[in-house]
């Protein structure tokens, strides 16, 4: 993409997020699509492309392309698998090719607990199972090597934390509202999952499903809200999630995202909003190094300052995996915040919040000052990276 405004994002959906909520994944997987469809003002009839990913648990069945026609009772145009920033480059590709009109992107999850680990985090992979590893263990690894490497400190990633947990604690809709308030010391001292990172420091584990309705500059125009356009992005693929030992060697691809702003006319301190994947407390330190926002090793200073509300590019303002959801595919929420923001209908403690208007007092509002220019960020594994920019006008 090269900045033009031909594709948009028009409407967006997420249900309920909650532990435990005894729904099953369907039935939250539907109402976010009606309620994506609904808010951009497109009826269902016209869905003709479909691009969801659904994390390998389970055996699947009943969730491939044909299954997923069958339930809208006619043929797709395209359908793909994958989500967030990445599902919105592609949808982006598919309409401009002329290959569909209307892309929806759904993601669920509906949590099977055992005990108090969600079964995914123990995939049955050769890197996994031999070791008797679980998804946290392989991040820390990757947080020490990070330590290890450019002397990134628990109390830079404690920060990154807590700026989560506080912009959750006055977001009504995310998981952890309403729970005891976090500071940098109880996140240093909570139970510790895998060294260096403590509970506090890892994604939570809940239900809910998110949907993203992307469509062509032609149709957003009779759609119930001002578009907001996709202008550009970057994705990339170099190994495999889970698999193998994990690393650090998503660094290696910073020329490629950096590509990704240059095509679209994009510098990096034109960005409002970076809505990171903070997955894990050292995850917003990679992304923004590998993004070309700092260099390889600067990000412990640089990010827990930056990503604050009134930082030069804030993050995690739903209060992100760690403290908004992680409902098992939460690569949606990236993009939806950053339209949330734009579109200036974000739910906080404000008492005019409803009408748009914000107190910017960070004891009770999440809102970023007029952002213009955002990045949406993909997950942040030892093996993918995506990004969309965004723009208002």
């Amino acid at each position: 993409m090269n900045g033009d405004r031909d594709i948009a994002i028009v409407g967006v959906h997420a249900t309920r997020q909650q532990r435990k909520s005894g729904r099953t994944l369907v039935s939250m997987w539907r109402e976010s699509i009606l309620g994506a469809l609904d808010d951009a003002g497109i009826p269902i009839e016209e869905v003709d492309g479909y691009i969801s990913y659904m994390f390998p648990a389970g055996n699947g069945m009943g969730w491939d392309d044909g299954a997923i026609a069958e339930q809208f009772g006619r043929p797709m145009a395209f359908t793909a698998q994958t989500s967030g920033a990445k599902a919105v480059l592609l949808a982006g590709s598919v309409i401009r090719a002329g290959l569909a009109k209307v892309v929806i992107i759904p993601a669920a999850g509906a949590q099977s607990l055992a005990g108090d680990m969600a079964t995914y985090t123990r995939p049955t992979f050769e890197f996994t199972e031999w070791t008797g590893s679980m998804t946290p263990a392989q991040y820390g690894i990757m947080a020490r090597r990070h330590m290890h490497d450019y002397g990134t400190t628990i109390e830079q990633m404690a920060d990154i934390a807590l700026n989560s947990h506080l912009n959750a604690a006055v977001n009504p809709q995310a998981v952890r509202y309403g729970q005891e308030p976090q500071t940098r010391e109880t996140i240093l001292n909570g139970r510790m999952i895998a060294d260096p990172l403590t509970q506090p420091m890892c994604s939570i584990v809940n239900d809910g499903a998110s949907c993203i309705v992307v469509t062509s500059a032609e149709r957003a125009k009779d759609c119930r809200h001002d578009p907001v356009w996709v202008i550009g992005g970057a994705c990339e693929t170099h190994g495999n999630s889970y698999f193998e030992a994990p690393s650090l060697r998503m660094l290696g691809t910073r020329d490629l995202m950096i590509d990704g702003f240059r095509r679209a006319g994009v510098r990096h301190d034109d960005v409002d909003i970076v809505m990171c994947y903070d997955h894990f407390a050292h995850g917003p330190i990679v992304q923004f190094e590998t993004l070309g926002f700092c260099e390889p090793g600067e990000g412990g200073d640089y990010v827990p300052q930056a990503i604050r509300p009134d930082g030069v590019h804030p993050s995690s303002m739903d209060g992100g995996n760690m403290a908004y959801s992680h409902n098992m595919i939460p690569y949606n929420f990236k993009q939806i915040e950053v339209v949330k923001q734009m579109r200036n209908v974000v739910e906080d403690l404000c008492p005019g919040w409803r009408e748009g208007v914000h107190t910017y007092d960070r004891s009770i509002c999440r809102k970023v000052r007029d952002p213009k220019l955002s990045v949406g960020c993909g997950p942040l594994t030892d093996a993918r990276h995506a990004f969309t920019i965004l723009a208002k006008d």
